[in-house]
């Protein structure tokens, strides 16, 4: 599941929405919260966004990996402990306002 939250944000952090929706047709997207659901289905079909982020995917990504031990953040981890790992880089028009 952990694998799968992490395919998902990362496909609604790049807004690819040919991934999310494979993600979203994938049988665990079934056990998503409702909140994730609306979120991606949101950013899928190109609704005005800003400069927001998928938190409530994020959200539960953190809370996931939280219950099942992992034991760094991924976040922290790649922002404090390892400076090379890869980051997401937003296309410029995800900049663009709309």
């Amino acid at each position: 599941m952990l694998a799968f939250l992490d395919s998902l944000c990362a496909a609604l952090i790049t807004r690819d929405v040919v991934r999310i929706r494979q993600l979203m047709a994938h049988p665990l997207s079934r056990a998503l919260p409702r909140a994730v659901v609306e979120e991606a289905t949101a950013i899928a079909g190109g609704a005005p966004r800003g400069f927001s982020a998928p938190l409530q995917a994020m959200r539960l990504y953190h809370q996931t990996a939280h219950l099942l031990g992992v034991r760094s953040d991924p976040a922290i981890h790649h922002t404090v402990r390892d400076p090379g790992r890869r980051q997401f880089d937003l296309p410029l028009e995800a900049l663009a306002p709309r």
